[in-house]
């Protein structure tokens, strides 16, 4: 509206500014100055050519000729636009009293050789050439003040245009700003839309993992359960192991399962801070290891000659990226395989990765394994929930590092953490060990 509003204003002073051009071209004060000037040069002419005949130097055709010329240009006056300009200027009555002295002359050409005839001529031919110069001279002095108000006017409308455009180019601004913001506002609420049809999916995909993944550990809780209560006290002694490392196999699970949604879900909402210090690597892959139920530990090799002793991280994250690989390596291969813990420093990173022989990744999948509840055709039959890798990666980008896999489907697979190397003081060997020690 607003821009409507400044076109038709712009659209105005255009029109005014057209129309008082051609006041100043319609109107030259030259043609009122030239009129003028011939109707003066004209009358003195036949007041000279009178008093030349009185004196015998001039022939009757000549005044009858200077008196037609006058005539002619007397009629200038009277035709087109100049009896209203003559008008405006005020000089109507004098001209008009021209005319009328001129008119009593035209007998006096019959009269021509008889005592006074050219005498009035004459005197009619001063007359009307004061007339036409004071008429010329009003002619220049109103040409100059029409001109001026002219300049002026146009000047006027110059600046009106030149800030109608101003508020133009800034109506324009402002509207292209709104637009952008508007733009923007949609493309947020795009992507908030999308974002929460992405959660949506999500959230089913997890649930339809969750409630599958739960449902086998409930299950054998259940059943164990059910048996016990039906056998009671006629169970041997190894019934009754074998029954209760079921159970607490199956809350271990559950446990697990429970513990890597949690720290996802905590991960997106920021509720995981980051908080790097010295610690001591060897101690905390040796953490890792002993934390494995004891039939597992014997399979887990370590091999950390390579590994700085001391690096810059965050323990407690960096435990549980690694706890979550050796437990995928000890769940996905065969029990009498080993898992291999190896860590280097490589080019001024810190790598340690887990190795094992198990059934291994297929080529086209491994760049979509660290996608949340993804998980390999490999895997089928094996409880997972699909988020424990996306987890890893999660936290080595807060390390500033990666997660790398390589992987051959029926060989096995190498997930290595890498992650930049700081320099750390050697002192803080002991009581980096001790913290971790002391938070188990």
């Amino acid at each position: 509206m607003a821009l409507t509003v400044l076109f038709a204003l712009l659209l105005a002073a255009v029109t005014r500014l057209s129309l008082n051009e051609s006041r100043l071209a319609g109107e030259p004060a030259e043609g009122v100055i030239w009129f003028s000037s011939q109707g003066q040069y004209e009358a003195m002419r036949l007041a000279d050519s009178a008093l030349l005949f009185d004196l015998g130097r001039a022939s009757r055709e000549d005044v009858v000729l200077r008196f037609d010329l006058l005539d002619s240009r007397l009629r200038l006056f009277e035709e087109g636009q100049m009896p209203a300009r003559v008008a405006a200027m005020g000089f109507d009555e004098q001209l008009m009293e021209a005319r009328r002295q001129f008119e009593a002359q035209r007998p006096q050409l019959a009269q021509l050789g008889e005592p006074g005839a050219a005498s009035a001529l004459h005197e009619m031919g001063n007359s009307i050439a004061l007339v036409m110069r004071d008429f010329a001279n009003a002619g220049m002095l109103d040409g100059r003040e029409r001109q001026d108000t002219v300049r002026e006017t146009r000047r006027q409308i110059l600046f009106e245009l030149l800030a109608y455009l101003i508020a133009t180019i800034a109506a324009g601004i402002l509207v292209a700003i709104i637009v952008v913001r508007g733009l923007r506002t949609a493309v947020r609420a795009e992507a908030a839309l999308q974002h929460e049809r992405e959660v949506s999916r999500l959230h089913r995909a997890f649930t339809s993992v969750v409630s599958h993944q739960f449902r086998t550990p409930l299950s054998i809780i259940d059943a164990s359960a059910q048996r016990m209560l039906r056998r009671g006290a006629s169970m041997t002694q190894d019934e009754i192991s074998e029954r209760v490392t079921k159970i607490r196999r199956a809350c271990q699970r559950l446990t697990r399962l429970m513990e890597s949604t949690l720290n996802a879900a905590r991960l997106d909402q920021g509720e995981i801070s980051f908080h790097s210090r010295p610690f001591d690597l060897h101690q905390l892959v040796t953490s890792v290891r002993e934390n494995q139920p004891e039939e597992d530990q014997t399979r887990i090799e370590l091999v950390l000659a390579g590994l700085p002793r001391l690096a810059n991280v965050d323990p407690t994250l960096l435990e549980q990226a690694l706890q979550n690989l050796v437990s995928n390596a000890l769940k996905y291969s065969d029990a009498s395989t080993l898992v291999i813990i190896r860590g280097e420093h490589l080019a001024g990173d810190v790598a340690i990765s887990v190795e094992d022989s198990g059934v291994g990744i297929p080529a086209d999948e491994i760049d979509y394994v660290t996608e949340r509840f993804f998980r390999a055709r490999t895997a089928e039959g094996i409880p997972g929930t699909g988020i424990g890798l996306n987890f890893v990666a999660q936290i080595m980008a807060l390390h500033g590092g990666r997660l790398d896999v390589s992987s051959i489907e029926g060989k096995g697979s190498t997930f290595t953490l890498s992650f930049p190397f700081r320099q750390t003081p050697q002192a803080g060997s002991h009581s980096a060990s001790s913290d971790l020690l002391g938070s188990k």
